[in-house]
């Protein structure tokens, strides 16, 4: 009974679960480019771009972190999408999901302050792995709840948890290597996001009705 009460308490719109979301990841997009410090008290353009070339790996970590968080946006608009209803479970995982979003500033703003370190790279990393984690938890409660849309059959969430599966695997090996070649941890990160950029989000179009 104590399980039922915790995660399952009868259906629930996820209008405000949505709404909520696009909020907090809304914040941590902006938390992200205060950790971009202008350079101040210049007196030349020679020595303005030179500032600016130091600034290079806070604005490199900006973009793959802004982009990271922007792929999962738009890959959780389509999941919530797929939903028939949501409950109480959804909601607390959705809220596990959003914590680790609002981690991403903290070892981005490390990786810009200290390149050449393997530790924050691999923070951000480990991070990244988490949020893949819970985005996935979210994908197997919904279909194991039977949360998911009536036409969506088992193949396609199925596929779905698959493709959701490749960015915690990924990332874990990019936490990892960032130990002993963090080039490749960069380089990861960076084929992830372009992989679910380039790859559409899982969609599941409506059976078509026959005529008449």
């Amino acid at each position: 009974m104590a399980r039922t009460a915790i995660f399952r308490v009868g259906p629930i719109s996820s209008a405000r679960i949505e709404a909520f979301s696009d909020s907090v990841m809304a914040v941590a997009l902006t938390l992200l480019v205060l950790n971009v410090k202008l350079p101040s008290g210049l007196t030349s353009n020679a020595e303005l771009w030179r500032a600016l070339w130091l600034t290079a790996p806070a604005l490199l970590s900006w973009v793959v972190s802004f982009a990271f968080v922007l792929v999962f946006w738009v890959n959780h608009h389509y999941f919530f999408a797929s939903l028939r209803t949501a409950d109480r479970g959804l909601m607390w995982l959705n809220g596990l999901f959003l914590l680790t979003i609002t981690l991403v500033p903290v070892p981005t703003g490390l990786v810009g302050e200290y390149p050449r370190l393997s530790a924050p790279l691999a923070m951000l990393s480990l991070v990244m792995m988490l949020t893949g984690l819970s985005f996935t938890a979210m994908r197997v409660y919904a279909f194991r709840g039977r949360l998911l849309r009536e036409h969506i059959d088992d193949d396609q969430a199925r596929a779905a948890l698959r493709l959701s599966a490749v960015s915690p695997l990924a990332y874990g090996a990019a936490f990892a290597l960032a130990f002993v070649w963090p080039p490749a941890t960069i380089a990861i990160q960076v084929l992830v996001l372009a992989f679910f950029f380039l790859r559409s989000p899982q969609r599941h179009a409506e059976p078509k009705r026959e005529a008449g």
